[in-house]
């Protein structure tokens, strides 16, 4: 009996064996679904350890057998939305510690405020100063009409843009002044700079009428000879959006810009009646242009010269009516 029981005992005897074949003919019959009818999920769930179960799960294995993609077909955002409280999900947001780990300088970098407040500015500076070139071109165009008429000239055709057009009085009036008001708040900041650098080092100050006039007129001069022969406006002429050309066309040449400086002096001095052919010539050039072989047309760079749209429209229409 002993040696029998010794025989069976082990791994490979006779009851082993069969038992074996028994669990494998047992498991062959079962049917999972009837096994699973009976028996108590939530008996068995409440059996369960979740801590060590959980403790036992790998959650990188388990993360990397996940397809997202195939995941998130499954799911119904719309549904999860539904069910979420914003309120209490607002409420449960620290606002002050959001806001510290936010880089407000590079989100406002990225989203490109700066260049379009940039951009929005020039827009706005550059349509308020074509309207301040539009009104003086506009009275320009009404002095131009009245003088034809007065002197009973054919009026020419008015086209929709002046520009490359000779400027008239009243935008190179208004050019000089600005020329005139540039040199001056210039030149009495650098002779203050120069009297406070004087006095502070040697205790000298600038007071002589002689040198200071002598030193502003030399200073005129640089201003619009250097102005004139690199960029053909001064900055007079440029804000106002006049160029100083050629009198056939194009830009006019150092020598030219010479002369134009040198003889506007001669158009003022005699008690400027040297401005005055500007207002009765149809080329309007004054006398210092006649004597460089200069004019003055409007130039407003990539933006074309326009008069204001009521004076356009009501210069058409006497045109179309007085012509044949």
């Amino acid at each position: 009996m002993d040696h029998l029981e010794r025989v069976n005992s082990r791994p490979g005897g006779v009851l082993g064996r069969l038992a074996g074949k028994v669990t494998e003919r047992v498991v062959e019959t079962v049917q999972p679904d009837v096994v699973l009818s009976h028996v108590d999920v939530d008996a068995l769930v409440d059996r369960v350890d979740l801590n060590r179960a959980l403790a036992r799960v790998d959650l990188n294995q388990l993360l990397e057998r996940v397809d997202l993609d195939q995941l998130l077909e499954h799911v119904d955002l719309n549904v999860v939305l539904d069910r979420i409280d914003v309120d209490r999900l607002i409420d449960r947001i620290d606002v002050d510690r959001l806001l510290e780990r936010v880089d407000v300088q590079s989100l406002v970098r990225r989203s490109g405020l700066p260049q379009i407040v940039v951009e929005s500015q020039t827009r706005l500076a550059g349509s308020l100063l074509d309207l301040v070139r539009r009104q003086l071109a506009g009275l320009d165009a009404i002095l131009n009409r009245g003088v034809t008429r007065l002197l009973r000239r054919v009026p020419a055709p008015r086209p929709r843009t002046v520009t490359g057009e000779y400027a008239g009085i009243v935008s190179r009036a208004t050019a000089t002044g600005l020329d005139v008001l540039i040199i001056a708040t210039t030149y009495t900041l650098g002779l203050a700079g120069v009297n406070l650098l004087t006095t502070s080092f040697w205790g000298v100050e600038v007071r002589h009428a002689l040198p200071a006039t002598i030193a502003l007129a030399v200073f005129a001069f640089s201003y619009a000879f250097g102005f004139l022969a690199v960029a053909g406006r001064t900055p007079g002429q440029g804000i106002i959006g006049l160029r100083v050309v050629r009198a056939g066309g194009g830009a006019i040449r150092p020598g030219q810009a010479l002369r134009w400086v040198l003889a506007f002096p001669l158009s003022v001095l005699p008690a400027g009646l040297g401005f005055v052919p500007i207002v009765f010539q149809r080329e309007h050039r004054a006398l210092h242009d006649l004597i460089a072989g200069t004019a003055v047309v409007y130039d407003w760079g990539d933006r074309p010269a326009e008069l204001p749209g009521p004076l356009s429209a009501f210069l058409a229409r006497h045109e179309d009516e007085g012509s044949p």
